[in-house]
Parts: structure tokens; C-alpha cells; sequence
């Protein structure tokens, strides 16, 4: 059985991937006499290290996503970091004729 890890995104796919990558590891420092097979465990060793890091990287934007997900939507910070957040409209003043035009928002609701 794993422990937690102190990082919300550590799950038990990363801990198992982690543990053969550290074994494939162990066993391409290992080989030093035979270079053929030096050179496929040290194949097999990083094109499982290229699949390790991929799935770090998911599962840390997938925990961001969840995590702000889960916060209050009043707080800009997270809106922000996903995108929500949206310009406020501001309301410009209308022509009525050619030389007339509202001078505040008052006359321009009216107007509207």
C-alpha cells in the first residue's frame, strides 16, 4: 500500500509508473558489458521516462481543473487562471438627431 503524497495530483498510476521507471533505470546502469543490450534497456528506459513525465503533466492540469473547479466562483484569482472572467459593459451615449446626444446614462436609457 502507498502513502499520500503532500501534492493533491499524486495518484497510484504515477506511483506504479514511477516505481518501473526506477527499475528500468536500475537495470540500464547495470548492463555495462553488453552494448547491444545497453543500448535497448537504455531505449526502453527513456521512452518510459518520456510516458512518466506525460503523466505528471496530465494529472497536474486535471487536479488544477478540479481544484478550481471547486472554488467559489467569487474569487477572481481562479476565474482568471481558467478564463471566466468577463469585461464589463459599459454603456456610451446615443446620437438623437445629427448635433443632439446624451450627455449621461440617465438620457440614454431613456433614450433607448
Amino acid at each position: 500500500m502507498t502513502t499520500q503524497k503532500s501534492v493533491p495530483w499524486w495518484t497510484e498510476d504515477v506511483t506504479i509508473k514511477r516505481k518501473r521507471l526506477n527499475a528500468l533505470r536500475r537495470r540500464y546502469q547495470k548492463t555495462k558489458n553488453n552494448e547491444e543490450l545497453r543500448g535497448y534497456s537504455k531505449n526502453i528506459y527513456y521512452e518510459e521516462n518520456a510516458n512518466y513525465q506525460t503523466t505528471i503533466k496530465k494529472e497536474k492540469i486535471k487536479s488544477w481543473k478540479e481544484y478550481c473547479n471547486l472554488t467559489p466562483s467569487t474569487n477572481p484569482i481562479y476565474k482568471l487562471a481558467t478564463n471566466k472572467i468577463k469585461k464589463s459593459q459599459t454603456m456610451t451615449t446615443l446620437k438623437k438627431t445629427r448635433r443632439i446626444t446624451q450627455s449621461n446614462l440617465n438620457e440614454t436609457v431613456k433614450a433607448m
